[in-house]
């Protein structure tokens, strides 16, 4: 054994040691608790207080119920063995009053039903007949002190996770009272010496109640412990008094400190000495007050700061703290914000604009035309083609090829007989457009810019506001559901609710049958229910089983996707150089969106792949300071436009798929068809604009489909397809190529390999080509009931 495995084996031995030694200690309490609540006698001849314990641990503590039957039956055994009879057959009977299967009655009915049916038949046996009425009326009082101490038990004793989690209600330390004052008068016959140990702890509680609560609480512990002592002896209700001045005096003193206290807990005993002579206000009562005056003194501050926080939290120091944490979160948006800024400087502002490229557009008469004797001939019925001459002009202008430009020159001067005076107006008319483009781009590129912008503060608006309401607000929303699913969850955190990226914490109750896991009840209730609430899907991201402070286990729930992605890239260069004009990126922006990027650029050269590579680079960085994609592609045109090298520019295809709800929403900038293959179905994703750089495109929309599992998205650059073949026969192949491939089984690298090699054995590609190949299927969690099997489509 390795010395990193010896220590791991003991870590877990010493936890498994910790965890029994503190099942024993709470066990022991339990015991203890039991053993005097057995003796405790109410009206002198009630014992009511044993069975509502053991019906109230039976039910949240079953795995001490052994350690609360036996101090119980011990306890009894010192009022009698009679006693230890009636209280196993009371506990007897609770048991088979729950188990009836017929009728369910409250626990606080059942046990005050349980406890009047045995004394009733006991007392009848040993009466020999009909009991008296005093008795009958003792019997009455146990079974309804027995029924009101059950509700105050059931308050008391909550969950065990709720001792940790929950706050100190008003109710929950009225009937933490009532209990302890049930065990003090258990406690009357534990005196030794000079020493009573009920005194002694009725001064320790009250004292440090007024370390604590001050006042107020240190009033109420001695009003309430008095008048319940006091009741149940049905003697020394002088007590009272002595215990509500003892509160009052010690809550007085807390502003002097600890000894302030203790002093000031002693004076009303003093006081009452010389005052009443009735109350037995012996030296057994003075030794035990000042030894628990002495033993409050030593109690660590931290235990009473501990209290006092759980029954008067401080809101001004979680104020603070949640202050803090939105300004070091709205610290951390601001500073990103102001990234993003700089960026959008670096990429717009500081880079200059040379002679821009122009796109083909349609022309009407120049001047020159209007006033031409010929007008008739180039413009009017017997047109010659001058109109189209012109656009074709203006077309190889934008494209930038010279030989092109003087082939349409040379057309346009065979025709016309006033070229020169045409040629200045055309590239008059060129210069405007120009003019007109950059002005029009400008302007819609900075409003989206500025849209943008303020939808980065919107948000930021909007988080500041959420994380100080929202979170809780929605937290609740998640308990109200569980609570009506009946789901015992003590603790939920939402850590993140971010759309698509959501994160909660979730603390559940162990597994309670032998057939169930920790993970069903989250996996078969608890999902759902969140879907409900957000209308996303869930995971379970961990489970962690805890021990501290109590057995119990953390699920951890993230948002799911629906959709993967699977997919596949070819790529070659024009006769195999070492540079080829087409560029691609395939990346995650996150968990739920996909992102596709394809460029093309002019040529075969390495400015062609640096242009496109470019291109890609600068709308990932874009993408990466969340800038909306429309926001993006304009911004990216109006730069790229700005270029010193004006005969270059480059396409570009760009796609997001959305794999929480199935969305392909796609951008196209010069760029070819994307198809999508779904079963014997093909859909086309098309788009008009011109290659990024072409000034006079104002307008790339953007194009969304739905998607289903199975289909096939397929994206190609241009050098696909031959110049020399036919266009749409070589589509048609190719599609049917895939169609065929896609429907099999083999994985996607080798469904984009042999489609590949099929339509190359019928068309060469002469130009540098590029095919992307996505497979979009289900998300199936490892817990599902069955998988999905896809069948071909043949």
């Amino acid at each position: 054994m390795t010395s990193i495995e010896w220590f791991d084996t003991a870590n877990v031995a010493d936890h498994k040691l910790g965890v029994k030694r503190r099942q024993l200690f709470i066990g022991s309490l339990f015991f203890i608790t039991s053993f005097f609540l057995a003796q405790s006698v109410v009206f002198e001849a009630a014992v009511p207080f044993s069975v509502p314990f053991w019906a109230i641990i039976r039910t949240k503590y079953k795995e001490y119920a052994k350690y609360v039957l036996f101090g119980g039956l011990i306890g009894g055994f010192f009022l009698g063995f009679g006693q230890v009879v009636i209280l196993a057959l009371q506990i007897a009977m609770y048991e088979c009053i729950i188990r009836f299967r017929y009728w369910k009655l409250p626990q606080s009915i059942s046990v005050a039903l349980a406890i009047s049916l045995v004394q009733m038949i006991w007392q009848g046996v040993m009466h020999q007949g009909l009991p008296p009425m005093l008795v009958q009326f003792y019997v009455g009082c146990e079974a309804a002190l027995a029924l009101i101490m059950t509700l105050f038990m059931q308050v008391l004793f909550v969950n065990s996770y709720e001792w940790f989690t929950s706050h100190w209600t008003y109710e929950k330390l009225g009937s933490g009272l009532v209990f302890f004052a049930a065990m003090l008068t258990g406690m009357q016959t534990v005196v030794i010496s000079y020493f009573s140990l009920p005194i002694f702890l009725l001064q320790l509680f009250i004292c440090f109640g007024a370390l604590v609560g001050s006042v107020p609480l240190a009033t109420v512990i001695g009003a309430v412990l008095g008048t319940l002592i006091g009741v149940a002896k049905l003697s020394f209700t002088g007590m009272l008094s002595v215990a509500t001045l003892t509160g009052l005096c010690a809550g007085m003193g807390a502003r002097a400190g600890r000894f302030g206290v203790a002093i000031g807990s002693i004076l009303p005993s003093v006081f009452f000495l010389f005052y009443d002579a009735t109350l037995p206000l012996d030296s057994v009562y003075f030794t035990s007050i000042a030894v628990g005056s002495i033993a409050f003194l030593t109690i660590p501050r931290k235990y009473s700061d501990k209290v006092r926080d759980k029954l008067f939290p401080q809101r001004e120091e979680i104020l603070l703290a949640r202050q803090n944490w939105l300004t070091e979160h709205v610290t951390y948006k601001l500073e990103h914000f102001q990234h993003f800024v700089q960026f959008m400087k670096e990429l717009v502002f500081e880079r200059f604009m040379t002679t821009p490229v122009e796109a083909s557009k349609e022309v009407s008469p120049m001047n020159t035309c209007l006033s031409c004797f010929r007008y008739d001939r180039c413009w009017g019925a017997q047109n010659n083609g001058m109109d189209k001459l012109m656009t074709d002009w203006f077309h190889m202008k934008g494209v930038g090829k010279e030989s092109a430009i003087h082939r349409a020159e040379d057309q346009i001067r065979y025709k016309c007989v006033k070229s020169t005076k045409i040629f200045e107006e055309l590239e008059t008319e060129l210069y405007r457009e120009r003019i007109n483009g950059q002005y029009f781009h400008g302007k819609k590129m900075i409003a989206l810019q500025l849209r943008d912008m303020s939808n980065h503060l919107n948000q930021l608006i909007a988080e500041m506001k959420e994380d100080t309401v929202s979170f809780v607000s929605v937290e609740k929303d998640i308990i109200q559901k569980l609570k009506e699913a009946h789901i015992e969850c003590f603790q939920l955190d939402v850590l993140s609710n971010k759309p698509g990226a959501r994160k909660i914490v979730c603390a559940l109750t162990p597994a309670r049958v032998d057939w169930e896991e920790d993970t069903t009840l989250a996996e078969r209730m608890i999902l759902p229910i969140l879907y409900d609430i957000f209308e996303e899907p869930f995971e379970i991201e961990k489970v962690v089983t805890c021990d501290v402070p109590f057995r119990h286990i953390q699920v951890s729930f993230s948002s799911a996707i629906s959709f993967e992605v699977e997919y596949d890239i070819y790529s070659m260069s024009k006769g195999a150089t070492l540079y080829s004009g087409d560029s691609h990126a395939l990346f995650q922006l996150h968990p739920g969106l996909f992102a596709i990027l394809l460029s093309d650029g002019m040529g075969q050269s390495k400015e062609a792949q640096h242009e496109s590579r470019k291109l890609i680079h600068l709308m990932r960085e874009c993408l990466n300071y969340n800038m909306n994609p429309e926001t993006a592609m304009h911004t990216l045109h109006y730069v790229m436009s700005l270029k010193q090298q004006d005969d270059m520019y480059a396409t570009l295809d760009f796609a997001l798929v959305d794999l929480q709800q199935g969305d392909l929403w796609s951008w196209k900038a010069g760029g070819m068809s994307t198809y999508i293959l779904r079963g014997k179905e093909v859909l086309k994703v098309e788009s008009n604009a011109a290659p990024v750089g072409f000034l006079s495109i104002s307008a790339i929309e953007a194009e969304k489909r739905k998607l289903k599992a199975g289909d096939v998205i397929l994206m190609h650059s241009d050098g696909l397809f031959s110049s020399i073949a036919d266009w749409d026969e070589q589509e048609e192949s190719f599609l049917a190529y895939a169609q065929q491939v896609a429907s099999t089984t083999k994985s996607i690298q080798e469904k984009l390999t042999t489609i590949m090699q099929s339509f190359q054995t019928h068309y060469d590609i002469e130009d540098d080509c590029t095919v992307l190949m996505l497979e979009v299927t289900h998300v199936v969690p490892t817990w599902a009931v069955f998988r999905p099997v896809q069948y071909s489509m043949s």
